[in-house]
């Protein structure tokens, strides 16, 4: 008796988790990895099947206050087993701007009305970042051009005749 009730209630219990499987949002990551105040930043967001991420008006929201970087997406989320899931997933990339070096942390949430009407947010991820200050490539002085030896010749010429005025 025991052996007949095992393999369906192991089958059941495996349908109703690995439909929990099906919505899901990555952590966010930023791009570029490790960036410059000279770059602009953004960050990805990386889900699908039940939850997903829609162009509405007013969205992205993105505030800043001090170091700290909000960014509200809109979209849907469905509960496992909702019928109303979509089947594909893909990735979100948001500029989120460009800041002076320091260190920096970017949350990311999801604007959604829930099965009962209710506005809710869905937590996606925290991002830390730190923004190094730019990169700066010395620039050789061209003294071989032909600007520059024209340049040189003559600051020779009026040196030469200041100093030849002087000894008469």
């Amino acid at each position: 008796m025991f052996k007949r009730l095992a393999a369906p209630t192991l089958a059941l219990w495996c349908f109703v988790f690995a439909q929990s499987a099906r919505a899901f949002f990555d952590p966010p990551w930023i791009t570029p990895a490790s960036p410059t105040a000279e770059e602009p930043v953004f960050v990805n967001i990386y889900g699908g099947m039940c939850d997903f991420i829609v162009g509405a008006a007013g969205y992205p929201q993105i505030t800043q206050d001090g170091n700290a970087i909000r960014v509200r997406e809109y979209g849907f989320h469905y509960e496992p087993g909702d019928e109303l899931c979509g089947d594909g997933t893909g990735t979100v990339t948001v500029p989120i701007g460009r800041f002076v070096p320091g260190q920096y942390t970017v949350t990311v949430e999801l604007a959604y009305i829930d099965g009962f009407g209710t506005p809710s947010i869905l937590p996606i991820g925290v991002v830390p970042f730190t923004v190094s200050a730019p990169h700066i490539s010395a620039a050789p002085v061209p003294t071989n051009s032909v600007p520059a030896l024209f340049t040189l010749m003559l600051a020779l010429l009026v040196t030469a005749g200041a100093l030849r005025h002087r000894h008469v």
